[in-house]
């Protein structure tokens, strides 16, 4: 199933974030939140819509620009995300 993908990939980024120190705490913050949105879609009945009305790939793409440490994560998680149709 895609989004079990989805998760899995959101769960290294969020191993990630808690190990990794990240460009600063804005971008920290902005990627907690953006894991927090993707956990919320997770229990809800219709992640994909969700995840695409919250635009979690385009909050991601702004963030991989910038954040070496963890961009190969975040390209996982859109590569996921793009598996769902997102």
């Amino acid at each position: 199933m895609p989004i079990r993908k989805v998760k899995n990939e959101f769960d290294k980024l969020t191993a990630i974030l808690e190990t990794e120190p990240i460009a600063d705490e804005c971008t920290a913050g902005e990627l907690t939140r953006i894991r927090d949105q993707f956990q919320d879609a997770i229990k809800s009945g219709d992640p994909a819509q969700l995840l695409k009305e919250k635009k979690i790939e385009q909050q991601l793409l702004l963030l991989e620009e910038n954040n070496p440490v963890i961009s190969k994560a975040i390209k996982d998680v859109i590569n996921a995300l793009s598996g769902m149709g997102i």
